[in-house]
């Protein structure tokens, strides 16, 4: 039986018997095979389908509304317009005379919208404090002295049960659940993992292990961040709880518009005066509230509960909490350790900048200790292990549990604004000086989607988390030149590749792998920065918690589906607007009211498209929260068309002697001419000449390559923009458009584009985007005119970067003309700054005509990533001595020729020329490498130097 969404994968089972292991998905699943899972209990109704019964028996579709204008009138006020002010409107003469709706005031509205179906109610319970930590919350009934101080505080709560079964009995989710776990792999043989969803992680078998045969997982996610809800003035806060479940895929969950999250509750802001200390009486607060938040989940999670799933089939379904997001200060506040502590090991508080692992926080043995210490037993373990007096915590009792292994890494809070913005940046920045800093990034080049900073990031105030992956895009090219020692740009080049690693959406063996390389360089160089004066020592919490990345990704699945950004997000939902709602006073009750009716509109609208013959409404692409910065992303092109360009040119009729002054393109004419004559465009009535005029476009929009470590649904379609166009004027008001010629990885040998990777291709400089005139020939796809740059053979390993340079003949630009569907992908190509002040003409705008060597920044996207793997492996050949980097080059390189299969689907090829480098390096050092050597395979590595001649001889002579 199939229990997760076929599209995403190939099953094992269903491979062709003569498949070589090499799909073009490299997605191979396997399903749980150590017993019954998911097993369905009989077929139920799901409340979309009892709504529709509901209707026809009152024959009227859009009930409790008369018609369809009625219901989009009032789902068009809900959304967009305060109560009072549609209180105003619903009275006007115009509305009640022409459009006549079945509500007449905001009253009447608000009733009409409190018939439709809701999901939880929300309930409000009173918490009485007093200065005791065991008074949290005691039994007000058996409370004789009412007069005691203390204050009482409101836990607004939903069911979490019912959370669960509103989520998973959604049949706008149909097709976009999983109900069991399954292992995925990259190859028939299932030698390489793969790791991206929940269902494909560790935790999920395991959990499904331990449980009745037949039963199912409902992996809860929770998250909770404390938020101000005030602007500007004021000290309103709100803590609002989040609650999703893994069977969902990452990419529903990422998307606030699909609604896989819902509020689980507010827990209670106070800053308890009655308290001696506030700090542990807000966590014994924050673990009562949770207790009884989540006490339901703990029979659910024992015994099951009958769940109506999203396919109308009926599970027992056993709802276990998997993950915990939150920031550092969460995670402390949750595991009940000191913020000084790791809140997933035992790490010890002086030794956090290590580049060792720990042993794990255990969830027994903790809990044990933490009720020794209430008991005045004080176990050493309390204090060596930086605990804090919270006796009662809420995890405790949750079946099935283990609340070290749920925290989860946070990429948003640990990396961009932890890492990378507190740290990496501000000791680059006393390194380099802000003023040189601010230069280089001025003089950065133009790139779709790229913020420039004009005036450099010193000036900056305020940093989000896209702000910090525009700077990231762009940072090693800004500082290469002007780190005064090499090991500083060995450790920024570790540190990025550490933090694009861990934003794959898709992981396997081989990038994990990597990831723990780059964190290895990243400890290897990180004492230069010592040395330098600009750090003192790397105790710090968000440089220990990187070691804990590779096991969170293999227990519960790649990162972007557990990032704190999901929760920020929702606080504009969940949180900000319910505030803006209300009248600012006693908000709480006024802020739950307003989001049930919200959801109730909500419901009602995924019904109706149900019942319309749509899963759901389309979100916008604005409401993703996978962290990508798609903001000015153009839109998805048509099902089988590569490119797109406007409709009319916005050139129009262009003279030859126009595109050589004002696009460069002195050499067009015998491009073309040359093209001409090798193409194979029909009868060619005339040649090419000066009096000659093209229509132009000034950009062109291209599909991207599918990347193997990005999304592996089909519902999203990478594009991108190249643009090509000189200086235009825009009036007397409005600053001139500068000129832009991108550049792009274009294919140049299709012959040899076969083997993959960087093979056929070579970068151009995009100069004309035109259309071939009909009395030159019947082409119905314009054509480009470009610049070559020459073969990317030239990798910088001291940067991680190919270096190109412009190719020339006889002095003059080497220009070809190819047709528009090779332009394969954008590139940034960043200049080759040097040592000293930036060069003048390059902050005016200039720098890609006064410099001819660039960098190929490998950072500007993801997609720039077609070679990444074939980079790492250049910067591993690059560390040994010259004479077996050879000979493992030419071992590689003939490997490669004898497979003939392209790079991004060679797992066998790599899998075998890490064994070659492998010998390779014990024959000439007699000892292990030390170098990426995937960590799955160290076994096999032992066997390989116990039969080494044996070994080395059948290798040699296969090769």
């Amino acid at each position: 039986m199939d229990y997760a969404p076929r599209s995403y994968a190939a099953r094992v089972e269903d491979a062709d018997d003569e498949d070589d292991g090499v799909s073009s998905s490299s997605r191979y699943a396997r399903e749980y095979n150590e017993g019954p899972a998911a097993d369905v209990l009989g077929k139920g109704e799901t409340a979309f389908e009892k709504m529709k019964e509901l209707q026809d028996s009152r024959l009227i579709t859009y009930s409790p509304f008369e018609d369809r204008e009625d219901w989009e009138l009032a789902q068009w006020l809900i959304d967009n317009v305060n109560q009072r002010a549609a209180d105003e409107f619903l009275k006007l003469p115009v509305t009640r005379s022409r459009l006549r709706p079945s509500y007449r005031s905001n009253y009447t509205f608000m009733k009409v919208i409190d018939k439709l179906p809701t999901g939880p109610e929300w309930r409000c319970e009173l918490v009485h404090t007093r200065g005791e930590f065991e008074d949290i919350g005691h039994d007000q009934e058996r409370d004789e002295d009412h007069t005691m101080e203390g204050e009482e505080v409101e836990l607004w709560v939903c069911d979490p049960v019912a959370c669960v079964r509103e989520l998973m009995g959604n049949p706008a989710f149909d097709g976009e659940i999983a109900y069991a776990p399954e292992k995925v792999f990259t190859d028939l043989h299932g030698t390489t993992r793969r790791y991206d969803e929940m269902w494909t992680g560790d935790w999920w078998w395991e959990t499904q292990r331990r449980l009745p045969s037949g039963s199912t997982v409902a992996p809860v996610i929770l998250a909770s961040d404390k938020t101000e809800l005030s602007r500007f003035k004021g000290d309103k806060n709100a803590w609002p709880v989040y609650l999703s479940i893994g069977n969902l895929s990452k990419e529903v969950r990422r998307q606030p518009g699909r609604h896989a999250s819902v509020l689980l509750g507010y827990l209670p802001v106070s800053k308890l005066e009655s308290f001696d200390d506030n700090s542990i009486g807000r966590q014994h607060l924050f673990h009562y509230c949770m207790r009884r938040m989540l006490r339901p989940l703990v029979d659910a999670g024992r015994n099951g509960v009958e769940l109506v799933c999203a396919d109308g089939q009926i599970r027992r379904v056993f709802p276990i909490l998997a993950a915990y997001i939150g920031d550092h200060p969460e995670q402390c506040l949750v595991a009940c350790c000191a913020e000084n502590r790791c809140p997933k090991c035992l790490v010890p508080a002086k030794e956090r900048g290590v580049n060792t692992r720990f042993p794990p926080r255990d969830h027994t043995q903790t809990t044990c200790t933490l009720h020794e210490q209430a008991t005045g037993q004080y176990p050493p373990n309390f204090v060596a292990q930086g605990l804090r007096p919270v006796f009662s915590p809420f995890w405790a009792e949750l079946p099935h549990a283990d609340i070290f292994t749920a925290i989860t890494s946070d990429i948003l809070h640990q990396l961009h604004q932890g890492i990378f913005k507190d740290h990496f940046k501000k000791w680059c920045t006393v390194l380099v000086g802000k003023q040189d800093f601010d230069a280089r990034f001025h003089a950065m080049p133009v790139f779709s989607g790229l913020r420039h900073f004009k005036d450099g990031i010193s000036k900056v105030k305020q940093w989000t988390g896209a702000d910090h992956k525009q700077v990231q895009r762009i940072f090693l090219a800004a500082l290469v030149g002007a780190a005064p020692h090499p090991d500083v740009i060995k450790a920024g080049s570790c540190l990025l590749d550490f933090i694009y690693l861990a934003q794959y959406q898709s992981h396997t063996d081989r990038t994990l792998a990597a990831l723990q390389q780059a964190l290895d360089g990243f400890h290897a160089a990180k004492d230069i920065f010592v040395e330098l004066g600009c750090r003192e020592h790397f105790n710090v919490p968000k440089i220990h918690s990187l070691q804990h990345y590779i096991e969170t990704i293999r227990s519960l699945g790649s990162l972007d589906g557990l990032n704190t950004e999901t929760s920020e997000r929702l606080h504009i939902d969940f949180a900000k607007k319910a505030y803006a709602a209300s009248n600012r006073r006693d908000y709480t009750i006024q802020m739950t009211r307003w989001l049930q009716r919200q959801e109730a509109v909500i419901w009602f609208s995924s019904f109706l498209a149900w019942r319309n013959g749509n899963k759901h409404p389309v979100p916008h692409p604005a409401d993703d929260c996978s962290g990508s910065d798609e903001s000015d992303a153009p839109p998805p092109l048509p099902s089988g068309s590569s490119y797109r360009v406007s409709k009319r040119p916005q050139f129009p009729r262009r003279t030859v002697q126009y595109l050589q002054e004002n696009h460069g393109a002195v050499d067009f004419l015998h491009a073309l001419q040359d093209f001409l004559s090798t193409s194979t465009l029909g009868h060619q009535y005339f040649q090419p000449n000066l009096n000659d005029r093209f229509d132009c476009f000034s950009n062109v929009v291209i599909r991207l390559p599918p990347h193997d470590y990005m999304a592996n649904t089909t519902s999203r379609d990478y594009t991108a923009r190249i643009y090509s166009h000189p200086q235009r004027d825009n009036g007397p008001r409005t600053p001139a458009t500068p000129v832009r010629f991108d550049t792009a990885l274009t294919l140049f040998d299709e012959e040899s584009q076969q083997r993959g990777g960087f093979h056929g291709l070579r970068m151009a400089e995009i100069r004309v985007i035109f259309k071939l005139p009909l009395h030159l020939g019947n082409c119905p796809h314009p054509l480009v005119y470009v610049h070559w740059f020459k073969s990317l053979n030239h990798f910088d390993s001291s940067v991680g970067m190919f270096r190109v340079a412009r190719s020339t003949q006889q002095r003059r630009p080497n220009a070809s003309i190819i047709p528009i569907h090779h332009l394969i992908q954008p590139c940034h190509l960043v200049p080759r700054f040097a040592k000293g002040p930036v060069n003048p003409c390059w902050v005016q705008g200039r720098v890609m005509t006064e410099t001819d060597t660039f960098y190929l920044n490998r950072y500007i996207d993801f997609h720039q990533g077609n070679g990444d793997e074939m980079i790492m492996l250049y910067k591993t050949l690059s560390t040994l001595k010259s004479p077996i980097r050879f000979i493992i080059m030419t071992h590689t390189l003939v490997m490669l020729y004898i497979f003939g299969q392209p790079w991004q689907h060679r797992s066998k090829v790599i899998f075998e020329v890490e064994w070659i480098i492998c010998i390779i390096y014990v024959y000439h050092y007699q000892t292990l490498p030390t170098i990426v050597i995937d960590t799955t395979n160290s076994l096999k590595i032992k066997i390989a130097i116990a039969t080494f001649n044996s070994t080395y001889q059948s290798w040699y002579y296969k090769i």
